[in-house]
């Protein structure tokens, strides 16, 4: 993974002395877990300060790190357990305490609940996971505090990434699972205005909002025509299909530029090669939605020619992104859909050896765990298999992004 300098955070010494334990975890979740939630190559700082005043909120963090401390190197499986039972005795009882009008903590227990949701989510993504419960406890206490929207934006720039986070492992799991997703498709206009896990074109030429914008109508649009609300409508499949069109970089003149010697192509700066990779990340979501129309909404088999003209694509795209990238470990959800339509042994060999090679570099539980649940498709007569089935194998604990 391409290393990111996450931005520092303010050194606060607030509450009694952090523990060796507690100290060790923050530097761990700091400099080796929060740059695997993003793709931005200098995010916002984590939540410390928050942690350094709020306990819950530390303990949350210092689970979060001791879980992926061991599933990285074997070290510290003693300090999960007894970590876990007091973030959650102690979350516990702060929701009590919010049950008696003290609404003024919800903010802090809304940071505690989301790191718990992620880590058993992306982390562990086990059958003993809580993942579901503290998926229904963040809705919870975003709908105390007015919704979503109500929340972004406030000046708490983790909050923010974290509710992307969220709102992105909601929709994804709602398309797996054929549901409608929590969010109405209009709040991530407002989830893009402020910090997201996903990087951005500096030139606003593309927008990975926008295509989870439209992935959302697309499930929304779905359980419509399901409950027969609307009726299936060739011109809303056209129109889709407009919308979710691969985008590219359009050609500049700076393109055109070669130095002066060889007459070879400049290299790119910084800014340019994240513009790049935004596009790429574009481009792989807006292929998995097309995917999830045709199979979906649609109703057309895994080996048809429409479904197949974004599987392919689709992973020679993902293929082409190298480990050192910044968008490397985030393209999870768009190499399972695609991974599970592939229908050559060189093809999931291919999609077998980037699972593997990302959780390498990530160590979460639900990396594993999608990669056996492709070789659960695999081993049956894929090309029959429904939406529901094929994604049937992941257990439903485990968070895809």
């Amino acid at each position: 993974m391409a290393a990111s300098a996450t931005r520092r955070s303010p050194c606060l010494k607030i509450g009694p002395p952090l523990a060796n334990d507690e100290q060790r975890a923050l530097g761990y979740f700091q400099g080796r877990v929060w740059p695997l939630l993003t793709t931005v190559p200098n995010p916002c700082a984590p939540p410390t300060p928050v942690a350094m005043q709020h306990r819950v909120v530390l303990l949350s963090m210092c689970v979060f790190a001791a879980s992926h401390r061991y599933l990285q190197d074997g070290r510290g499986a003693e300090l999960i357990t007894p970590t876990r039972s007091e973030c959650l005795q102690v979350l516990r009882t702060q929701v009590g305490g919010c049950c008696k009008d003290n609404n003024d903590m919800l903010p802090t227990l809304l940071f505690a609940v989301l790191l718990l949701y992620l880590h058993d989510g992306l982390v562990e993504g086990s059958a003993t996971s809580a993942t579901m419960k503290h998926h229904v406890g963040v809705l919870a206490i975003l709908d105390q505090l007015g919704g979503l929207t109500k929340v972004v934006g406030k000046g708490q720039e983790s909050m923010d990434m974290l509710l992307s986070e969220f709102a992105s492992a909601d929709l994804t799991t709602a398309l797996l699972q054929q549901r409608t997703p929590g969010f109405a498709p209009h709040v991530w206009d407002v989830i893009d205005e402020g910090s997201v896990w996903w990087g951005r074109d500096a030139k606003g030429r593309c927008s990975l909002a926008a295509v989870f914008h439209d992935m959302a109508t697309l499930a929304t649009y779905h359980e419509a025509v399901r409950t027969g609300a609307e009726s299936l409508s060739v011109d809303r499949i056209r129109a889709f299909e407009a919308s979710l069109q691969p985008v590219y970089a359009p050609l500049t003149t700076e393109d055109l530029g070669s130095d002066l010697d060889g007459g070879q192509p400049l290299p790119l700066g910084q800014g340019e090669i994240e513009a790049v990779e935004a596009f790429k990340l574009v481009r792989a979501f807006q292929r998995t939605a097309l995917i999830y129309l045709y199979r979906v909404i649609c109703g057309l088999p895994t080996c048809h020619a429409l479904v197949q003209q974004h599987v392919e694509p689709c992973l020679d795209g993902l293929f082409e992104v190298h480990p050192s990238s910044h968008i490397y470990h985030c393209v999870i959800f768009p190499l399972y859909v695609a991974g599970a339509h592939a229908q050559t042994s060189k093809r999931r060999a291919g999609v077998s050896d980037m699972v593997s090679g990302i959780f390498n570099d990530m160590r979460f539980g639900s990396v594993r765990a999608i990669g056996e649940a492709l070789r659960d498709v695999w081993r049956r007569d894929a090309e029959r298999m429904s939406w529901a089935d094929m994604f049937s194998f992941l257990s439903p604990y485990a968070v895809v992004l």
